[in-house]
């Protein structure tokens, strides 16, 4: 049960991520769906915490998953246009959430050590309630990026629109077989730690090191961005996937193997701003927030899904240690997807 409700983010984000997308580009103005949003997924925290047995847990969960799938798709793509013309400025911004996802990590173990599990959902709860107020007074109406305007025009055929291009279809496809390898390589991560002679302290070690080292890249990425296409950062930073994984296939020391997730940090933090800074260029800009979650969340959340599954598989048959060279083989697969959309 819980490994089903572990799944049920991902899952939903499929379809709700693009959805949320859709309904801010067809009235012109994210803050009111990101309101709603985030209220959804307030309120299923306290649902949650409430404590309601199975059945609330589920509803709860399922609701969060919904609110949640549009709250980021919605930011980021209000974040390019308020950044418009400096789009490449974007990861400067999103390094906010990596060292959130650091810190509140560190704070909800903190909490939960000295209260209760459920605390942590209601302390989510007012969180993102209070996301969702601020997005309201703080984001502001559309500019000259972005309609700002209702769009009569915008509805599911036209998001489909947008991956018939050919170029930008075959980059979806690479992403998604991109994001499939790179999770595929870090869901078992923790175990694989534990399996060398690690111990728990240094697997948070190691989850603190892959994000933290995610902020570096982020806020010097305008820089690369001056000195190489975009395109060419995107596909650099799949490349290092593919060395990262490699590299785990030869290491035996739990410690070298966390000294490796630099490089998978870096190729994070260059595919994802690198996509977000890309995808804003090349899209209709009254379908910016669809598009931000086509390529960026739902890519991830299927690569989520698939990934872990299949890690999973490979692990059960060959060990743990298979894992790492598939990953290599997958990231190299959509490496070249990448390159050969980014090229047309």
């Amino acid at each position: 049960m819980i490994g089903v409700l572990a799944a049920v983010p991902a899952a939903v984000a499929i379809v709700a991520a693009p959805a949320w997308g859709l309904v801010a580009d067809r009235i012109g103005d994210m803050r009111g769906p990101y309101l709603v949003a985030a209220i959804l997924a307030a309120g299923s925290g306290f649902v949650i915490a409430v404590g309601l047995g199975p059945a609330g847990v589920v509803l709860g969960v399922l609701g969060l998953a919904v609110g949640a799938a549009g709250m980021s798709p919605l930011l980021d793509a209000r974040t390019i246009q308020r950044l418009w013309p400096h789009r490449d400025r974007y990861g400067q911004a999103r390094v906010a959430g990596s060292i959130a996802f650091a810190v509140g990590s560190v704070g909800s173990g903190l909490l939960i050590a000295e209260t209760a599990t459920v605390a942590m959902f209601v302390v989510y709860g007012a969180a993102m309630g209070a996301a969702g107020v601020a997005a309201v007074l703080l984001l502001g109406r559309p500019g000259t990026i972005g309609t700002g305007q209702r769009v009569a025009s915008v509805g599911p055929l036209a998001a489909l629109g947008i991956l018939r291009d050919p170029g930008l279809g075959l980059f979806w496809l690479g992403s998604c077989v991109v994001w499939t390898a790179s999770v595929g390589a870090m869901a078992l991560f923790s175990l694989r730690i534990l399996e060398l002679g690690g111990d728990a302290t240094l697997v948070g070690i190691g989850w603190a090191v892959t994000a933290l080292c995610e902020a570096p890249l982020m806020v010097l990425f305008p820089r690369l961005a001056r000195r190489a296409p975009v395109e060419r950062l995107i596909v650099i930073g799949a490349v290092l996937f593919v060395v990262r994984a490699a590299a785990w296939s030869l290491v035996v020391r739990p410690e070298a193997v966390i000294a490796l997730t630099v490089l998978g940090s870096a190729g994070y933090a260059l595919v994802l701003v690198g996509t977000a800074s890309f995808v804003a260029r090349v899209a209709p800009a009254h379908l910016s927030a669809t598009a931000q979650a086509l390529f960026g969340f739902r890519t991830f959340s299927i690569g989520s899904i698939a990934g872990a599954v299949l890690a999973g598989q490979i692990a059960a048959a060959a060990g743990l240690w298979a894992v790492a060279p598939m990953s290599a083989v997958g990231s190299a697969v959509g490496a070249v997807l990448v390159w050969a959309a980014l090229r047309r």
